[in-house]
């Protein structure tokens, strides 16, 4: 039983360690290898896809916030589904005169 649990615990020591190290090595070649033109247009499309969320939650909640700015409804909306038209089961036989 103890073998067993010292071969379970060095491979866990071992594959973490190898995952912590293969990690921190293809982060430093990412960096190295990755053009700045190219880090730095990730970054400006990262920060204008931020500020257009921002922009889109303070107009919603400038629409939220009160005033009648003509974007709310004048009456609450009715999701009910209209009344059925026919008054007898659909697949039903047709009706002798």
């Amino acid at each position: 039983m103890r073998r067993r649990l010292v071969w379970l615990l060095g491979g866990w020591v071992v594959g973490t360690a190898t995952a912590a190290w293969l990690r921190r090595r293809v982060r430093r070649g990412v960096r190295r290898y990755a053009p700045e033109y190219l880090r730095r247009e990730v970054a400006d499309r990262t920060s204008a896809l931020a500020d257009g969320l921002r922009r889109i939650s303070r107009e919603v909640a400038a629409t939220r916030g009160g005033g009648d700015d003509g974007l709310r409804p004048r009456r609450p909306i009715d999701h009910r589904p209209p009344p059925h038209r026919h008054r007898r089961p659909v697949g039903a036989p047709p009706r002798r005169p």
